[in-house]
């Protein structure tokens, strides 16, 4: 018998990050702390403080901590088109920080989707190769894995030439 409280078979749960995703950050706090450390050994005080505020940041900044721009899936794929593209990514991933690095938001034309804070995406991504996968751009119909700056851009400049009609022929 199951107590009222329960949740029931259909219930979906948030994702936790795997923990591969917090090896980064992990080395990179180690990392500042133990030269911190020297440097305050050597009497480099401001040295020290620059280090460790630095290895704070970079290590929240490349965590799962670092929640980012988020749509959730069902929105976004209502909005799916030629001319938009469609992002599931992970904080701590490293491609996915290129991209959000490189394709600064807001943008009308770029949708993001963490896939931690939505079991729909996570489910999304498992059918396209799971966490190998990510970051996960999608354009129209087309949709490719493990994506690069150059594909995103590619992808969208294809979608827009096939949103206005004047597609190229393949040779």
């Amino acid at each position: 018998m199951t107590s009222p409280d329960a949740p029931g078979p259909a219930a979906v749960t948030r994702r936790r990050a795997p923990l591969k995703a917090w090896l980064r950050p992990a080395l990179l706090l180690v990392g500042g702390l133990l030269l911190t450390g020297l440097l305050v050994l050597a009497d480099q005080y401001i040295a020290a403080i620059a280090v460790v505020l630095f290895s704070l940041f970079m290590a929240y900044w490349t965590s799962p901590l670092r929640a980012g721009p988020h749509t959730p899936l069902a929105s976004a794929l209502e909005r799916r088109a030629d001319d938009v593209a469609i992002v599931l990514w992970a904080p701590g991933n490293p491609l996915s920080a290129r991209l959000q690095t490189a394709i600064r938001s807001p943008r009308e034309d770029v949708i993001w989707v963490n896939v931690y804070q939505d079991p729909a995406a996570q489910q999304f991504l498992a059918g396209h190769g799971g966490d190998e996968a990510i970051p996960l751009v999608i354009v129209g119909d087309e949709a490719t894995p493990a994506a690069s700056v150059v594909q995103l851009l590619d992808m969208q400049a294809a979608g827009a030439q096939r949103a206005a009609g004047t597609e190229q022929p393949e040779d």
